[in-house]
């Protein structure tokens, strides 16, 4: 999985490229606010449905027909009020073409109905923990629409050319995993699973939902408070910085709930795995941040005009950021995995109260830069509150261990990469040979011993490396042999 989205990710990094040359920005922009309006309109998505099956996996095949039918219904209605709602858009959004913007909406209001049809068969895939098809699947028809946007861009498909592609990769998906992981059941719907369902989804629907707006609360507020300046650095500095998180935690959501959902039975068994999963991953997140932070000029200097520069010190406390976004996500499946969807609830609604605030404070302060260095202050915080949820429920689990996990990854990577910064200063009085330099030798070299130090520091780390390292040689082997 990790494979496939970090291809993906490639692929889509060079498209996008492209797709922008083509492309003027009130098209781009008209497309980007397309889909920032769909996905608010969509409040109730039917993907969170999947989630509660695999939390309730002992009752899979039970459960499968009457999710099935819940979710043909919730995508229905995601659907029908989008519809309703392009004539009041097009009203409060008068500065955007009427008819390209209800166009695109229109069409984005049909994508609940795929991911409706696709979500009981995936699930399915997930609950069997067929990880493999998974990933051949997504990664195969990613790829075919992420071409298929270049193509159209091409073409003059203009803003169209963001959105349809989107469509047809929902469409495609149904259709796959329909005719793979379709769930052969003869029971029907049946009114307690229903409402068994129905409760854990609307907590846990309600929780995503408020995250999601959480997640682009920092746009929302300094787009009103410090105007389209600030905002379009923050934009390209959370686009540049999200990567990395973005990719783990879409691959770490496929993967890993279902096998925290199968060891429900088991809390302690279940809570070992979920703090072993934290662990390695703030090992491997937490030096990615601090590199994107240590490369973050001679790169700007490189790829970008002159006028981003003032993005820079933005997107180093977004990279920040995303150390501690990545932590709270993998607590987000343990808590789903625990069927806690109520607590999740309450999480993101504090968290939701909290930031309105924090952040308007801080872009009053220090526009750009200051909404960027709240909200890593508030995701930290975020975070560490998140992982206590999840450990509290279980006698044993002492506050001490929780800061353990969060300091060790910092004590490790904060001097390796504190001297790095004055190296990548240094290379930075070559010009371009030096950042050149740094980016292709010093940045790779001082990844490579953070991890090394935690590998001979960290047993849990260095188990899970070693086992990764061994499937690796095995897949050459095997590509050697055919």
């Amino acid at each position: 999985m990790a494979t496939q989205w970090s291809l993906n990710k490639l692929v889509a990094t060079v498209a996008a490229l492209l797709i922008a040359h083509f492309l003027s920005p009130r098209e781009y922009g008209l497309a980007t606010m397309a889909l920032a309006i769909a996905g608010f309109l969509c409040i109730m998505s039917p993907l969170e449905m999947g989630d509660v099956l695999i939390a309730y996996s002992r009752y899979f095949d039970r459960l499968a027909p009457t999710a099935r039918r819940l979710v043909l219904g919730i995508a229905s209605i995601s659907t029908s009020v989008t519809l309703l709602a392009i004539p009041v858009v097009l009203w409060a959004y008068d500065a955007y073409p009427a008819v390209w913007l209800g166009g695109l909406l229109a069409v984005l209001a049909i994508r609940p109905l795929f991911e409706a049809v696709l979500l009981v068969p995936m699930s399915n895939l997930r609950h069997r923990l067929e990880f493999r098809r998974i990933a051949m699947i997504d990664g195969l028809v990613q790829l075919a629409a992420t071409l298929f946007s270049v193509g159209l861009a091409a073409g003059g498909g203009r803003a169209s050319s963001l959105i349809l592609p989107q469509l047809l990769n929902g469409a495609v998906r149904a259709l796959c995993y329909g005719r793979i992981g379709a769930v052969r059941s003869v029971r029907h719907f049946h009114r307690r699973g229903a409402r068994l369902l129905m409760v854990a989804y609307l907590e846990g629907a309600g929780a995503q939902y408020i995250h999601g707006v959480v997640v682009n609360m920092e746009i929302l507020v300094l787009g009103y408070m410090a105007g389209s300046y600030h905002t379009g650095l923050f934009g390209l500095a959370f686009m540049l910085a999200v990567q990395m998180n973005r990719a783990i935690t879409a691959w770490l959501g496929t993967v890993l709930q279902p096998i925290l959902g199968r060891l429900q039975r088991d809390p302690v068994q279940q809570l070992q795995g979920f703090y072993r999963a934290q662990r390695v991953l703030g090992a491997v997140c937490v030096p990615l941040g601090l590199l994107q932070i240590v490369l973050a000029e001679p790169l700007f200097r490189l790829v970008l005009d002159p006028k981003w520069r003032p993005a820079v010190p933005v997107f180093q406390a977004l990279s920040l950021m995303q150390a501690f976004h990545t932590t709270a996500g993998l607590s987000m499946l343990c808590l789903k995995a625990q069927r806690r969807f109520r607590v999740l609830l309450i999480w993101q609604g504090a968290q939701f109260m909290l930031s309105l605030p924090a952040y308007w404070f801080g872009s009053r302060q220090g526009e750009a830069v200051g909404v960027a260095m709240t909200s890593a202050l508030m995701w930290f915080l975020s975070a560490l509150t998140a992982v206590w949820l999840c450990v509290c429920v279980e006698k044993g689990w002492q506050l001490r261990q929780v800061m353990e996990m969060f300091v060790r990854p910092w004590l490790v990577g904060l001097p390796v990469f504190g001297l790095g910064y004055v190296l990548v200063q240094w290379l930075s009085g070559w010009g371009t040979l030096g950042d050149v330099v740094a980016i292709t030798v010093a940045a790779p070299g001082l990844f490579i011993i953070v991890l090394c130090i935690t590998w001979f520091t960290d047993r849990e780390f260095q188990s899970v490396a070693d086992h990764v390292w061994q499937m690796g040689w095995r897949a050459v082997g095997r590509m050697a042999v055919r």
